[in-house]
């Protein structure tokens, strides 16, 4: 999913794991999404976000070590987002 601001967003850890194992983009960051779930945030300022999800889609490879420590970092990105968004939760709970 392309966002003006030259990112590319998407809520699908596979996909995000390749883009980052792959280094097609450079991983920004997680958030969290209005749906509940960790969005994951990639700098495209030549817009392929698109054409390179397509390529993921049609069985681009990547190397397996790449692959698992793609996914070993961004599982703990997406760990620390739901935590700090629970931490912002339970202090505005605090506050009133």
């Amino acid at each position: 999913m392309q966002s003006r601001t030259n990112t590319f967003i998407t809520e699908r850890l596979p996909l995000a794991v390749y883009l980052h194992a792959s280094q097609r983009l450079r991983f920004s960051r997680c958030e969290e999404a209005e749906s509940g779930k960790v969005q994951f945030v990639f700098l495209d300022p030549s817009s392929q976000g698109d054409q390179i999800e397509l390529e993921f889609e049609n069985g681009a490879a990547v190397a397996a070590n790449s692959l698992f420590a793609s996914q070993k970092y961004l599982r703990r990105k997406m760990t620390e987002a739901l935590y700090l968004n629970n931490r912002k939760t339970e202090y505005a709970h605090h506050e009133r």
